[in-house]
């Protein structure tokens, strides 16, 4: 059997199993978080946020250019899948030449079996491991990013090689530039300038370990020349020096390389021309500033269109600072304080936390299981049977055995992409979402243990079974072993949770937000989830481009605000504003008083057609404007509003009432400025009015449009205003939806309910309310996305009001299992006016179960025994027990004291 036939083919097959796999399965659109984003930039070579990823940009610009397929995003996600894909292929050809290094050139069947099967197990267990996989199903930098590692490693391993050969440094200056490029994308792959330090360092000189000492030294130097100093010192050389800053460095990186030749210094001409590559490569920043700036850019994010402006852009001045070593638990934010009262000190929150939550867990999830897809699930030892994570450590102890060099070379690699990462970036606790995306560079030298410790076995089990000698038997029965029990059984696991191919649902939610507005809207959103996906819709698919979107996280910089005040993208109207630029560039949060007044005034035109007879029409609103900043200052609490707050005033001012404005519904209450009487919602937004839109229960609802969105499902997408909600998919059960997309679902069900709940108030639309609600179940069957009990509670609750005594006893059974269940599961979970505690007593109360209320009742006394409501209820309960008033009460107990 020829080696080298047998290894071009087993790269291939590994290549085309993963590239194939992908493709299959990744999202046929765009999916939430920055991928909406990023499409959207490279759809109009924009700028994304801080640090930007310009190289990325561009790729993916030129994959949209490839007619792949017709959905544009399907195409610049097929840059993920392929490129993930490739790192496949490079994963495998790198093991080949680690394993070769020990083992020598195969020269035997039995050894291209243990070669080419070890490496490939290890190939295909990191092609289906759950993070890398997820990563090439999206347009994010990841997958690219982590194509770009591979491909230095292999870069550097091929010139492991042939370092002896003339011209073999090709390879490093190609890596070098590599390097460069990758700045682009993500600053993870420049940690591939400590690999190669190492990797120089033990095929150049013989090993002592002052000799190994100064090498880790030199390459933490090459890393920081790297970064931050070209990364962030030469644009500050620039900036402060200007052109002379360019000569200046060219030219010293000229004379080094002239006198490298002079000297025939081959270390120093490899440095000289390994940093002259490094910044050509960097230079793909250069199209930030060019595309910057550009009138009406749709996505110019911090508008860095000067050199200084590049460097707060480079800097990522928008998030601010974090400390590199101490204190571990910096962050004053509200919803960080936990983590004084979690750890008990700093290393013991960076070892519990930061690594092993944050880095241990992950690692975990890839090569043992992961528990489940909500955040902060654990690892579920069942899954894989930690048969991967034991093939492993296999591995790595057995490279040290046979090739200690390499494989501390690897355990560098391995550690600084995972650990060290880990901890530089300090992350707080909580986070947003799980951050296991990170650290694929570390999975993937994980990976490549895998296929060692298949090799490892491999050897083994020839010296016990046949004295050493080789055996094609025992190789090709370990490596089907071992694809079955790793790369196979991971795909068998992971295949349902991480199929995206039929996964619409980030598309339709981005439309279906856009469509619940009227023309020329302004929309206020709040984070990523509600304001990239719409970004993307409206740049790549052309919806609703007339809709400006304000997004209140960006809504505190002076760069955005003036955005929205200046700029038409797709020739839309501009956002008004009072303020001049001037004053914009001078905002900042402003003392407040809790009780302040304030009024907008109210022409007679902005009342709907029905009210304008009215002679009592008032000609302005007035409303309590709360603080939305609270700190503590010696003995006073200082209390204050938001920029944010401030720009959404300002708007809803400036625009009076000639254009509609809404807020998302993802927008918390904060920050409503005080309207909150003065919403009705319309589709999945609040829609800003000018008079009191609320009710008895609290509910303002546009039926009418309402009910179009919820029930006109369109036959196609629209660009122009049209009612109708698409809901493709959400009755599909062979489609996975994580928490956070089944989190947003049940936003939907409660836009069915608001409208039935508007129904159930007036006799005339009464019989409306089942239809509605037979909707609901018929778009979103429970069995396939499970309903909210508290959401169960309410419909059940309505029937009760309205009377239906059939259909609240179904409702209030299917509630009172969830509650019962939360209940058990958080016992202390008291807190809310829908709590299981509340919840349980209502519906038990309605069902006329007096006992099983008083039970409830008395659990919440034993935990709150000074509440005297409580004990007034359980005296209520008993005397309905013993024959007193039998009317259902429905007056929800206060269990939060």
């Amino acid at each position: 059997m020829d080696f080298k036939l047998s290894n071009r083919v087993t790269a291939s097959f590994v290549f085309l199993v993963a590239a194939i796999t992908y493709i299959i399965t990744v999202q046929p659109t765009f999916s939430f978080w920055d991928c909406g984003e990023f499409i959207a930039c490279a759809y109009t070579v924009g700028v994304p946020h801080p640090p930007g990823g310009p190289f990325f940009i561009l790729v993916g610009k030129l994959f949209m250019m490839i007619p792949s397929a017709a959905d544009i995003g399907l195409r610049m996600n097929y840059l993920s899948a392929l490129s993930s894909a490739g790192t496949v292929g490079l994963l495998y050809m790198i093991s080949v030449i680690a394993i070769k290094n020990w083992r020598g050139v195969p020269k035997t069947t039995f050894d291209i079996i243990t070669v080419c099967g070890g490496s490939a197990i290890g190939a295909l267990a990191l092609a289906f491991s759950d993070t890398f996989w997820f990563n090439a199903l999206e347009t994010e930098v990841y997958g690219f990013g982590t194509f770009l590692i591979a491909l230095c490693i292999y870069l550097l391993m091929v010139w492991w090689e042939k370092a002896d050969e003339k011209g073999s440094d090709k390879y490093l200056l190609i890596m070098a530039y590599v390097v460069g490029l990758s700045i682009g994308i993500h600053l993870l792959v420049v940690q591939c300038i400590i690999v190669a330090g190492l990797i120089f360092y033990f095929r150049r000189y013989e090993y002592t370990k002052k000799t190994l000492l100064f090498a880790l030294v030199g390459s933490a130097v090459a890393f920081f020349i790297v970064y931050p100093f070209i990364v962030k010192k030469i644009p500050q050389l620039i900036d402060s020096l200007g052109v002379f800053a360019v000569v200046l460095i060219f030219g010293a990186l000229i004379a080094g390389i002239y006198i490298s030749i002079q000297k025939k210094s081959a270390v120093l001409n490899l440095a000289a021309m390994s940093i002259f590559l490094i910044i050509l490569g960097y230079s793909t920043y250069t199209s930030v500033v060019l595309r910057s700036g550009i009138p009406d850019m749709p996505i110019d994010e911090n508008q860095p269109d000067n050199i200084e402006k590049l460097i707060s852009y480079l800097n990522r001045e928008q998030y601010g600072q974090q400390p590199l070593f101490l204190p571990r638990r910096y962050s004053q934010e509200p919803q960080h304080t936990r983590t004084w009262q979690l750890y008990t000190s700093d290393m013991d929150f960076m070892w519990r936390y930061q690594i092993n939550e944050m880095f241990n867990r992950y690692l975990f999830w890839q090569f043992i299981g992961r528990e489940g897809y909500n955040q902060g699930d654990g690892v579920d030892f069942s899954k894989f049977f930690a048969i991967p994570f034991i093939l492993g450590l296999i591995g790595v102890f057995y490279q040290f055995k046979k090739d200690w060099k390499l494989a501390f070379v690897f355990l560098v690699m391995f550690l600084v992409m995972g650990v060290v990462t880990a901890l530089y970036q300090n992350q707080q606790d909580p986070q947003p979402r799980e951050r296991d995306y990170f650290y694929v560079g570390a999975f993937m030298v994980f990976a490549m243990w895998i296929g060692f410790g298949v090799v490892a076995l491999i050897d083994q089990l020839s010296d016990w079974i046949k004295n050493g000698k080789p055996s094609m038997a025992i190789a090709s029965t370990v490596v089907i072993i071992g694809l079955v029990a790793a790369p196979i059984n991971m795909f068998r696991v992971n295949y349902h949770y991480l199929d995206r191919s039929d996964n619409y649902f980030p598309y339709n939610y981005a439309y279906n937000i856009l469509q619940s507005a009227e023309k020329d809207a302004i929309i206020f959103t709040n984070g990523d989830n509600d304001t990239f996906p719409i970004w993307c819709i409206q740049a790549v698919y052309g919806i609703r481009q007339d809709v400006r979107v304000v997004n209140l996280s960006l809504g505190q910089t002076p760069w955005y605000i003036k955005q929205l005040k200046n700029s038409r993208p797709y020739g839309s109207l501009p956002v008004p504003m009072t303020m001049t630029d001037e004053q914009i560039d001078k905002l900042l949060p402003s003392q407040w008083p809790d009780n302040k007044m304030m009024s907008l005034e109210v022409p007679k035109t902005a009342y709907p057609d029905s009210m304008q007879n009215r002679p009592d029409l008032p000609t302005q609103i007035d409303f309590v404007m709360p603080p939305t900043i609270r700190q503590r200052q010696g003995n006073q609490v200082v209390t204050a509003i938001k920029v944010n707050d401030i720009i959404v005033y300002d708007i809803i001012r400036a625009n009076n009432w000639k254009r509609p404005i809404y807020f998302s519904l993802t927008v918390t209450e904060d920050n409503y400025i005080g309207l909150n009487e003065y919403l009705i919602t319309q589709g999945m937004l609040q829609k800003i009015v000018p008079y009191k839109a609320t009710d008895e229960i609290g509910l303002a609802v546009n039926e009418k449009v309402m009910h179009e969105c919820l029930f006109d499902q369109p036959d196609k997408p629209y660009p122009d205003p049209h009612y109708g909600f698409i809901f493709k998919g959400l009755d599909d059960k062979n489609i996975f939806y994580n928490q956070d997309a089944e989190r947003m679902i049940q936003t939907y069900r409660s836009l069915f309910l608001r409208l039935a709940l508007a129904y159930s108030k007036n006799p005339a639309t009464q019989p409306e309310v089942t239809s509605v609600v037979a909707e609901m179940e018929k778009r979103i069957p429970q069995d396939v996305i499970p309903m909210d009990y508290r959401l169960k509670y309410e419909v059940a609750m309505m029937y009760f009001r309205m009377g239906n005594e059939t259909e609240f006893k179904q409702w209030a059974g299917q509630a009172i299992e969830g509650a019962n269940k939360d209940m058990q599961e958080n016992p202390a979970n008291m807190r809310g006016s829908f709590n299981p505690y509340i919840i349980l007593i209502d519906l038990y109360d309605g069902l006329g179960d007096y006992r099983a209320e008083l039970e409830i009742l008395q659990r919440v006394q034993a935990m709150n025994p000074q509440d005297q409501s409580v004990a007034q209820k359980i005296q209520d309960v008993q005397r309905k027990m013993s024959g007193g008033s039998l009317t259902p009460d429905t007056t929800k107990t206060d269990t939060t004291k």
